[in-house]
């Protein structure tokens, strides 16, 4: 009976030991995981900072157009390349964002609502 005793005692300290190096490796991973999830989401918000500037600036040089005369031809020409400008690289900051969200999803960071 005491040996049966003495054997469980002596595994229980094993049983525990492996699970607290469990945590201990979960809690070592989770900070760095987390770091770069954060670094990812920061990067995604400057991109999605510029892609709102564009939106803005699209529709200042909308509202430009509408307000400039027919007798400004330089004007308005400028002003049309400009939307084409604009809009492109909407497109591509758009492209960009959604790769971003893409690799956020991939690399398995919590909480991107999309």
């Amino acid at each position: 009976m005491k040996s049966i005793l003495t054997v469980i005692l002596l595994a229980l300290p094993l049983g525990t030991f492996s699970q607290e190096e469990a945590l201990l490796q979960d809690a070592i991973k989770q900070p760095v995981q987390s770091l770069r999830c954060k670094e990812l989401f920061s990067e995604r918000a400057e991109k999605i900072k510029v892609q709102q500037r564009l939106n803005g600036l699209l529709k200042r040089n909308e509202e430009l157009l509408k307000s400039t005369t027919q007798n400004k031809q330089t004007l308005l020409g400028r002003l049309k390349s400009n939307q084409v400008k604009i809009k492109n690289e909407l497109y591509l900051s758009n492209l960009r964002i959604q790769t971003m969200e893409e690799n956020i999803v991939r690399s398995g960071c919590p909480g991107l609502s999309l």
